[in-house]
């Protein structure tokens, strides 16, 4: 029953937020109401695998406040989330995704949380980052098949485009600023996956490629 560490967006009223969220909650399960309905947080994984045995037992806030991340820094040394491709996978968790680029400060949380959450070394964990690592939100959970989901991409393109058309232009493709690194416990049920210890990130920036508007 192992845990993961998540980027999650500013707050639950920041705009970026809210149409991330409305997707997920309301927009996409319209567009395939046979599917079962599974709510959960917009969130970008950094590492899953984290077994809380060996890492924070019964003290969640101590342990994710004792994690060592390079130093970041806004406006200077940001982490950047830039969703660029709308994709339609296979497995059940990345059902309709928003992959992001594989950016170097991003590279570099993601193999010091999995250092840290699997307690392997250095060597490992950078080589997982930058081999494997494979970033993503995603919108949309499902037992549906996969060209089935692919016909529906244009139409999923488009809500996108008008939940989050007028934030891209008005800053210039930036999102959000700020966010959390947050824990949760994915062991248990879909609709049980809440932080249970969070971690204030004032460097991260969530962009979007300007192709997905």
């Amino acid at each position: 029953m192992h845990s993961s560490l998540w980027l999650i967006p500013p707050s639950a009223d920041n705009p970026f937020n809210k149409s991330i969220q409305d997707l997920i909650t309301n927009t996409l399960p319209s567009d395939f109401p046979h599917a079962p309905k599974n709510n959960f947080i917009p969130h970008v994984t950094i590492t899953s695998d984290v077994d809380p045995a060996k890492t924070y037992e019964s003290k969640p806030q101590e342990w994710l406040d004792s994690l060592t991340l390079p130093e970041f820094k806004r406006e200077s040394n940001e982490v950047i989330v830039e969703l660029e491709e709308l994709e339609a996978g296979e497995p059940f968790f990345k059902k309709v995704t928003l992959r992001a680029k594989k950016d170097d400060n991003l590279i570099k949380v993601a193999a010091a949380c999995r250092r840290q959450g699997l307690s392997i070394s250095e060597d490992e964990a950078s080589q997982w980052a930058e081999k494997d690592y494979l970033p993503h939100l995603s919108l949309f959970y499902g037992d549906i098949p996969q060209d089935e989901v692919q016909k529906k991409i244009g139409l999923i393109e488009l809500q996108l485009g008008f939940e989050l058309g007028s934030l891209f232009d008005c800053c210039g493709g930036t999102l959000a600023m700020g966010g959390k690194l947050v824990l949760v416990d994915t062991g248990k049920s879909i609709e049980e996956w809440k932080p249970i210890a969070e971690r204030e990130c004032p460097w991260v920036m969530w962009r979007m490629a300007k192709g997905l508007v």
